[in-house]
């Protein structure tokens, strides 16, 4: 759910001042200093900039502290001019409506996983062994932020597939002030009988495979099915990860492999994986090629029309594109101010290999988890994000 901001602007002559005469923020009220004019951290100048809007203009804030003055440079007339735009909402303490945290309890460096003990395992490795802060929220997103070599890093638990990393993404951006850096920590299938039970891959890059409904519709012609002119499921074009994030996190992996334990892994040592292709499937049934009677799925052949498309894809999973997707959308919208931009990387745990059919342990899953939880606390940490708000810094942490 967003919330409608609207901003209706006086214009006047050419080459005169047009100040704001008034503004609403779904009933907040909007913040307004010597430097910029915003709402939860939007600025006019940010909405202006949008390709969208009809009008080149050169905004330039006043030193006023409660008015804000540009000049237009094609606009000629009186008027009034509304500007509206959506931002993820948020009640009145500020809390997004779904993850439901607010400025100053999310780090700029955010691990992002499926399963509640998978988040609580990994934040054992924060300083002092347990996070700063921790909420749970209605919909069962839970957010732990602590400290990992003093560096502030935030776990978010979020279930599973692309909805749900919609809701995370957004929602966890209108809250941090600077760059992000998100990693998706998760478990995959593997597509590659070399990448076994035990390896831990580092992807550059994922596609997404998703389900077209329109094929499963009632009125879509069955010639059109079988001429090829409609097919059951859609094969995105990749989208790649930041190299800096994916090199850090495999460097981490690597300088920190287990050692072979002759009750796990069949007595091999664990291996990291990186510069792999990654599949992300936006279901764990009908998008991934699981076979079920009782539905018309129409995925007998997906895998080798994935193979054959797209070779050598390593991983198959539910997030990793619909993250880079995201990333890539919000840094098309910041342009050139890098403060609100967002770099992605991911690491994924093997499971299950869908060519040798093995499956992982209790005892294998906890052992990967822990190194790998670790390695990525290390490779965040290790990565420099510039003019980092202070306002994620340990003592600033709002713990309620």
């Amino acid at each position: 759910m967003g919330g409608l901001i609207q901003f209706q602007i006086q214009i006047c002559s050419e080459k005169t001042d047009a100040r704001s005469q008034s503004a609403s923020g779904g009933g907040k009220a909007l913040a307004c200093c010597a430097s910029t004019f915003e709402w939860r951290g939007i600025t006019i100048k940010d909405v202006l900039k949008n390709p969208n809007f009809p009008v080149s203009s050169n905004v330039q804030p006043s030193p006023g502290w409660k008015q804000l003055q540009w000049y237009h440079d094609r606009l000629t007339y009186h008027g009034f001019l509304t500007l509206s735009f959506y931002h993820p909402q948020q009640d009145a303490e500020g809390r997004t409506y779904h993850v439901a945290t607010k400025s100053g309890q999310v780090a700029n460096r955010i691990i992002t996983v499926g399963d509640q003990v998978r988040a609580r395992r990994i934040a054992k490795s924060f300083d002092g062994g347990k996070p700063i802060f921790e909420f749970c929220s209605q919909r069962n997103f839970l957010t732990l932020t602590g400290t990992f070599e003093s560096v502030p890093i935030t776990i978010v638990s979020i279930g599973m597939g692309f909805s749900l990393v919609d809701f995370f993404v957004r929602e966890c951006r209108a809250v941090v002030e600077g760059e992000m850096i998100i990693v998706r920590l998760g478990s995959c299938g593997s597509l590659q009988p070399e990448y076994g039970i035990g390896t831990v891959v580092v992807p550059f890059s994922s596609f997404g495979i998703l389900r077209n409904y329109d094929y499963f519709h009632h009125d879509t012609d069955e010639k059109d099915k079988t001429s090829g002119a409609i097919e059951p499921y859609i094969i995105t074009k990749p989208l790649d990860c930041d190299k800096e994030v994916h090199d850090a996190l495999l460097k981490a992996l690597k300088d920190s492999v287990p050692e072979a334990e002759a009750s796990l892994f069949g007595g091999k040592k664990a291996q990291a994986a990186g510069n792999v292709v990654n599949a992300s499937a936006d279901s764990f049934y009908s998008s991934q090629g699981r076979q079920d009677p009782t539905f018309v799925d129409e995925n007998s052949n997906l895998i080798e029309t994935v193979r054959e498309r797209r070779p050598g894809t390593a991983t198959l999973e539910m997030e990793t594109f619909l993250i880079n997707h995201l990333a890539e959308s919000a840094n098309a919208a910041a342009g050139s101010n890098d403060g609100k931009k967002i770099r992605t990387g991911a690491v994924q745990m093997i499971f299950a290999n869908r060519t040798t059919s093995d499956f992982i342990t209790p005892d294998e899953c906890e052992k990967l988890e822990l190194w790998a939880g670790k390695s990525v606390l290390q490779a965040l940490a290790s990565i420099n994000i510039p003019k980092e708000p202070p306002a994620v810094i340990p003592f600033r942490l709002v713990r309620k």
